[in-house]
């Protein structure tokens, strides 16, 4: 099967890796530096947790044209980038599209891209559960297990059930049909969201010795609870709702997590988050008042810093 990863950071890297298995077919497409290292050195992955290194050789393209045709496109850009890659897209004729990623208006991004597309395309929307770094040692990927992602759609029917059994058969990876998925981009989303604002706001405390940060953290992850569900937004996974509704629990637990090596092997780029915070700021916050200053704040250091 021809599969085009659309974008070699850390998913994208790690989601071709996985699927460069069997009678799969995948190219990645990469520009500047990344692309001239992945054509030198072929894809590099280390593997943390796993304590390996993978290397693979795949074909490398810094541009999809309107004539490239692929079975299905994995766009694994930032929640930031989205809108920089629609028309490229939209003018391809290839005829399956999946987002993977942080995600908090999916029906309005499905919109666009067909409304620029020549031909109906089928668009859903997934999200892959690994993490890592990008440093001078190279992409790092953080994942449990052997890989994982979910696949859901929006407008579109899901009618790709068999082509996706038979694109993930052969390899150590593993994909789950979310009836749900636009719920759970949100919920997922939000919560990235309100963490990264966190860390990026007190990036020079040790938050595991001041409780009353934390307490914020925790209020703040509550909050982002109640906004959505005011939105008649259902919270994804049900777990999630439970363990952020109550603020004492949520504090213990990051207390733990900030007290783990793992906490410091995740990397995000802040502009994604600056922009999933200005999407979310179309809610109404006025009823959370400790999430809506720590957003603000967030938005005037990350606006000061550019």
């Amino acid at each position: 099967m021809k599969v085009l990863i659309y974008g070699a950071g850390i998913q994208g890297s790690f989601l071709a890796h996985s699927l460069n298995k069997g009678a799969n077919h995948v190219t990645l497409l990469a520009r500047g530096k990344r692309k001239d290292t992945l054509i030198d050195n072929g894809l590099v992955l280390n593997h943390s947790l796993q304590r390996k290194q993978t290397n693979d050789q795949l074909e490398v393209i810094d541009t999809l044209k309107a004539a490239d045709r692929y079975d299905i496109i994995f766009v694994t850009m930032k929640y930031s980038d989205f809108p920089q890659v629609i028309d490229s897209l939209a003018n391809n004729n290839s005829p399956l599209i999946v987002f993977v990623g942080n995600q908090l208006d999916a029906a309005a991004l499905e919109k666009i891209v067909q409304e620029k597309s020549r031909v109906k395309k089928t668009i859903l929307f997934g999200f892959q559960m690994t993490g890592g770094t990008n440093n001078s040692n190279g992409t790092t990927v953080l994942r449990f297990g052997k890989g994982k992602m979910k696949i859901g759609s929006i407008k579109t029917r899901f009618t790709v059930q068999p082509l996706l059994d038979q694109l993930f058969k052969h390899t150590n990876y593993a994909w789950e049909y979310e009836v749900q998925m636009d719920d759970w981009l949100k919920s997922h989303a939000v919560m990235i969201m309100i963490q990264n604002s966190f860390d990026y706001v007190y990036d020079s405390s040790n938050k595991t010795k001041n409780p009353r940060r934390l307490e914020l953290l925790a209020q703040a992850l509550k909050d982002g609870n109640d906004v959505l569900e005011t939105a008649n937004i259902d919270i994804l996974p049900k777990k999630q709702k439970i363990l952020f509704s109550h603020p004492k629990f949520t504090r213990g637990l990051f207390t733990i997590y900030y007290g783990l090596p793992i906490s410091q092997m995740v990397q995000g780029d802040f502009k994604e988050v600056y922009h999933l915070i200005d999407t979310f700021m179309h809610y109404s916050l006025e009823k959370q008042p400790v999430l809506k200053a720590l957003l603000n704040q967030t938005k005037e250091k990350y606006e000061a810093s550019v």
